[in-house]
């Protein structure tokens, strides 16, 4: 084939060979009609060529007439193996100048598309930092290709798309490591890396690209890593620690010059923390704060920026929703998440995306008994992230799935689902995700009177996570454990409820259990009985609840644990701690009985 492309090529006029042997230095995906178009007088120009380029349409006939080239809908398609025959026949000089060429094409394209996000421009975005990166990385212009992947995983973080560019950012920081901007190519592939969730790999790069950035001055990119580090040590359960190291973070960009934007996203990135840590109403009002902020800033200004102000924008909404969400504030919740799909949907980011964001109404669809509605969404997410792949999220689904079954009285259906959910959550890895369907799988197997002590273990295995990591959740799977202690039989040690939660296919509680912190108990057994320790004592009570008080919760939580109908009870609680509240404190009786909602929401 090569012997005749070639025999065939050199029979063609000059013009109509010099447009041949372009088309076969372009990658197989950019000969399209409109793409050429462009390009081709940019190309016959840097060949030295005189005058005007040739005209597209008589070259594209002659090269029908004899087979190498046919036009389809706007594309050019030619055989691979002409295509790779065309090439050898361009030579180099050809090749380096359609790199030349392509590369600053989809670079301006790229720029536009970020002039334009807001508008629409998402899309471009996307395509043009895919394709720009095999020419940028032929000229050996390692450094443009990383900047143009970065701007795709940033908007794709979709399996298939960061699988695809993983090994060109290897590729990228192997060829720059070393280098003064080699640094900042590894932090983008350790970001890829957490995307994927090779999270081990990405925490240790991501932690000597921030120690050598900072030593050598590259504050801009130190702070970049410090920020990625912290995303890497919320997805391990690290809360603590990722909120020592916000500190570090803003320092960082302190050193760098960044502008108010930059340091906006550092502190959404504090409140997400917070968050984790169950201090909701602190975070919710500094959402409200940060909004009314965003309003008044400038989308440019003269300090250097290091964010996309979409990010922040849709970061700080969305960690207001979590809050809304914790809080039991439904209808802000919706409120909030209603402005972040607007906003997705006016970049026109990728179907993904607005899965992700849409997703998120779920919760609150539920709660205010909306149940088509929940039900519709949550069947249409996972249509998506079954077409993508995204395994976290079908867990999420699938977790969403059994809560709408549980409020619908299907207590069997929601075991199967929330089953497959934590199956899932083991597959992911995250910690989190893993303790919420532990918790949720134990009241759906309490309400469907299956497995008692394995209702039991399970939710014992989502306090010892919620324990080690230190998460806000902890004092409510306290409480409902202190109520279950006496009645069933505890697993004896950490092996034995290793044994009962992992007969769950899928389930590796013993692996999860070895990779969290260990600054609150060095083992397994250690956790448990500290976990138990708790629950028995009043470290497992509201601090500083009066007896009495418990006495009034105990049947309010029995049933809504049972899936009991809860509103007679929880208005007789109110009416009894009005009437008990001393003069100019009844106003307290309802920051109670927001707790005790919420409370009952987690044992439901």
């Amino acid at each position: 084939m090569s012997a005749w492309t070639r025999t065939i090529a050199e029979s063609l006029a000059p013009e109509a060979r010099a447009f041949f042997q372009f088309l076969c230095c372009l990658e197989e995906g950019d000969r399209e009609e409109w793409i050429v178009t462009q390009v081709w007088p940019v190309h016959w120009k840097r060949l030295g060529r005189d005058g005007e380029a040739p005209g597209i349409e008589p070259c594209v006939e002659a090269l029908r007439e004899v087979g190498l080239v046919d036009l389809v809908k706007g594309e050019y398609r030619i055989h691979p193996g002409v295509a790779e025959a065309g090439r050898e026949q361009a030579g180099e000089a050809c090749q380096a100048a359609t790199d030349e060429d392509m590369a600053a094409f989809w670079s301006a394209a790229s720029r536009a598309g970020v002039r334009q996000e807001m508008q629409g421009g998402g899309p471009m975005i996307l395509r043009a930092g895919r394709s720009a990166a095999p020419y940028l990385m032929r000229r050996q212009q390692w450094h443009a290709a990383a900047e143009s992947l970065e701007q795709v995983i940033r908007r794709d973080a979709s399996p298939q798309t960061v699988a695809a560019v993983l090994p060109l950012l290897r590729r990228i920081t192997e060829a720059t490591s070393g280098t003064e901007k080699g640094l900042k190519d590894a932090g983008v592939l350790a970001s890829a890396l957490r995307a994927l969730g090779q999270v081990d790999e990405a925490e240790k790069m991501l932690r000597e690209v921030v120690r050598e950035a900072e030593e050598r001055g590259q504050f801009r990119t130190a702070t970049a890593a410090a920020g990625g580090l912290i995303n890497v040590l919320l997805t391990r359960g690290r809360s603590k620690e990722a909120l020592e190291f916000v500190d570090k973070m803003k320092e960082l960009t302190r050193r760098a010059g960044l502008g108010p934007w930059t340091q906006l996203a550092d502190e959404a990135q504090r409140l997400q923390i917070l968050n984790e840590l169950g201090q909701w109403s602190e975070v919710l009002d500094a959402v409200e704060r940060l909004r009314e902020r965003m309003r008044t800033l400038p989308d440019s200004g003269e300090a250097e920026e290091a964010v996309d102000l979409w990010n922040v924008r849709e970061g700080i909404l969305d960690t207001g929703h979590s809050a809304a969400l914790a809080l039991e504030r439904w209808q802000q919740a919706l409120a909030l998440n209603e402005e972040i799909v607007e906003l997705t949907r006016t970049r026109q980011a990728t179907t993904l995306e607005i899965a992700h964001a849409g997703f998120n109404d779920y919760g609150p669809l539920l709660r205010l008994e909306r149940y088509s509605e929940a039900r519709e969404l949550l069947l249409e997410c996972r249509q998506t992230f079954e077409a993508e792949s995204d395994l976290e999220m079908l867990g999420k689904v699938f977790s969403g799935l059994a809560s709408l079954e549980g409020n619908r009285g299907h207590h069997r259906e929601s075991v199967r689902y929330e089953q497959t959910a934590l199956r899932y959550s083991y597959h992911v890895g995250e910690p989190r995700d893993c303790t919420i369907s532990h918790f949720n799988l134990a009241n759906y197997l309490w309400r469907s009177g299956q497995q008692p002590g394995g209702a039991l273990a399970h939710r014992l295995a989502a306090a010892l996570i919620w324990f080690q990591i230190s998460d806000g959740h902890l004092p409510q799977v306290l409480q409902v454990l202190s109520r279950d202690l006496a009645s069933l039989p505890l697993p004896a040690t950490f092996d034995e409820l290793c044994e009962i939660v992992e007969q769950v296919e899928g389930v590796r509680f013993r692996a999860l259990f070895s990779r969290l912190p260990a600054d609150k108990a060095a083992t397994g057994d250690e956790a448990l009985q500290k976990v138990l320790e708790l629950a028995r004592t009043e470290d497992a009570k509201s601090p500083g609840m009066p007896e009495e008080l418990r006495q009034l919760l105990k049947p309010l939580l029995q049933a809504a644990a049972a899936g009991q109908d809860v509103a007679p009870l929880l208005k007789a609680l109110r009416d009894q701690l009005v009437a008990a509240a001393p003069p100019g404190q009844e106003q307290d009786v309802e920051g109670i009985i927001a707790a005790v909602r919420q409370l009952i929401e987690k044992l439901r």
